[in-house]
């Protein structure tokens, strides 16, 4: 985990993806990029201009321009009140020192041409639960990274732990996702003081059991506990979330849309309700 990334549109309910960004920072003592995402003015013009005269459209650009100054401008100012209060210094993580470094990035475009390329190079971006009061592009930066990246996330509830490694909880169905998002774990798995294997309901004959698992992490020097639930008259996603609070645990990691994305869109599913309802930071991969 060397190299973080926070992609940013606005300083409205940033505060805790920031606070989590640093803390994992120090943990790994990683280069952390915090790149603030403007949107182009000038790509409004094809859906706006007909009809508008083209000093109209040039009024119109230019306080899109401005506003746009202006949201960097505040955002920069809480990334600084982070960084002041985090203690990280600024820099570009090509040192080879043993401490942590934080820098700022400005971009023009639009999210989805930029966040998920960005996190391509990224060990790890870290986002906001799109929830209130985080900013409302926090479901489509979530969605870029997770589909376009290629990369793990982590997602941050507004007001996250910045503990999470004392207790980390494993969800696991055998299923590609869920395997690949243990592997990219493993950086935490291995400073953990307690990792907690989970299973609900039934496992599937056919896929890899929870006792591999556990092999898997012995020979990987991580110690883990199996953890077996009944849904019972809850969703899977319910179970899941209460299994989390029930054990106290401080990070959840899960594998992301088994199914479609589309399916829970319209009929709900496991990662849809981990993603709107977990209380504490979420690490997957799709």
């Amino acid at each position: 985990m060397r190299t973080l990334l926070v992609p940013l549109t606005d300083h409205k309910g940033q505060d805790g993806v920031m606070t989590l960004a640093f803390a994992v920072s120090r943990l790994f003592s990683s280069h952390l990029t915090c790149l603030f995402i403007r949107p182009d003015p000038r790509a409004a013009i094809p859906f706006m201009g007909e009809g508008l005269t083209a000093d109209t459209i040039q009024d119109l650009v230019d306080a899109s321009d401005r506003e746009g100054k202006a949201r960097a401008t505040r955002t920069l100012a809480m990334f600084e009140a982070v960084q002041t209060r985090g203690k990280i210094a600024m820099g570009d993580g090509l040192g080879g020192g043993s401490e942590p470094t934080v820098s700022w990035e400005e971009t023009t475009g639009f999210i989805a041409d930029r966040v998920g390329r960005a996190a391509r190079l990224a060990d790890l971006t870290l986002v906001p639960q799109p929830v209130e009061p985080n900013t409302k592009d926090a479901a489509e930066i979530l969605n870029e990274v997770m589909f376009r990246s290629g990369r793990p996330l982590m997602l941050a509830p507004p007001a996250p732990s910045t503990t999470l490694t004392d207790t980390i909880l494993v969800a696991w169905n055998g299923r590609a996702e869920c395997a690949r998002t243990v592997a990219n774990a493993l950086p935490f798995l291995r400073r953990a003081k307690r990792v907690l294997l989970l299973t609900i309901d039934d496992e599937h004959p056919d896929r890899p059991s929870l006792k591999g698992l556990q092999l898997y992490l012995a020979r990987n020097g991580i110690k883990a506990e199996i953890v077996q639930r009944e849904s019972g008259d809850d969703s899977v996603g319910v179970a899941l979330v209460k299994a989390a609070s029930d054990k106290g645990v401080n990070m959840l990691v899960m594998g992301a849309y088994s199914h479609s994305r589309w399916r829970e869109m319209i009929i709900g599913g496991v990662t849809r309700h981990a993603i709107y309802n977990m209380p504490v930071p979420v690490f997957m991969s799709h």
